[in-house]
């Protein structure tokens, strides 16, 4: 996954959508981010509300990630009117810092028709099981 985006847009999208606005829900209860780069977009998603706009994507894929920590480091580059996002193997790096894998709680789908639309996937819902009309071992 790699992409260029106009950081106060991003800034604006993630202050819109983020689900962390109360302080109970920041930082390791914070929900997660869906951060899906496709098509020269880039959707970002919480768990009601998505924004997209336009980004420079020149590989696609879906991140999911802590709302909390991520808009604090982003919001920690002042200067910068474009950022350069790109996960590797080894994790999420923008500007100067290294998000590993190992240590935070990321997702990643290399493929974004693959991705789930929410991060943790919910279980699937019990099975019913139909009663039976004859008689069983146990009763």
């Amino acid at each position: 996954m790699l992409f260029v985006v106009d950081r106060p847009r991003l800034q604006r999208i993630i202050s819109i959508v983020r689900d962390d606005k109360k302080p109970h829900c920041q930082w390791s209860n914070s929900p997660f981010l869906r951060i899906k780069a496709s098509n020269n977009e880039l959707t970002i998603s919480g768990e009601e509300v998505a924004g997209t706009f336009p980004a420079t994507v020149y590989e696609p894929g879906v991140l999911f990630l802590r709302t909390t920590s991520f808009r604090r480091l982003v919001r920690s580059f002042k200067d910068e009117k474009f950022m350069t996002f790109q996960v590797t193997k080894e994790g999420l790096s923008f500007g100067n810092v290294l998000l590993p894998f190992q240590g935070s709680d990321m997702v990643y789908f290399a493929n974004p028709e693959d991705a789930p639309e929410r991060w943790p996937v919910e279980p699937p819902e019990d099975e019913e099981i139909p009663e039976k009309d004859e008689p069983t071992l146990f009763d």
